[in-house]
């Protein structure tokens, strides 16, 4: 099943499988291996989306959810991604 958000932007093909009992319903959680990803993917994007209002902890949410539905791994797109999502 393809699941694509308000923002138009289509997850990757292994999202479903890290739909498991300790995620959010309906929200993936990134893996073991996945979780330095998501922060170094935080971590670069977070002096644009703290400009546009995000907190610190929503970035990590958003970088998480991003890395977790295998959307890829690009500060720009996940940029552009995360204000599709909103600050709050």
């Amino acid at each position: 099943m393809s699941v694509v958000d308000q923002g138009g932007h289509q997850p990757g093909p292994l999202r479903e499988e890290k739909e498991g009992q300790t995620a959010e319903p309906g929200r993936p959680q990134p893996e073991a291996a996945e979780v330095e990803s998501a922060r170094m993917l935080a971590d670069d994007a977070r002096p644009m989306l703290r400009r546009a209002g995000y907190s610190d902890d929503r970035i990590r949410e958003l970088a998480d959810q991003y890395i977790a539905e295998d959307r890829g791994t690009g500060t720009a797109e996940f940029v552009d991604w995360a204000r599709s999502r909103g600050p709050t």
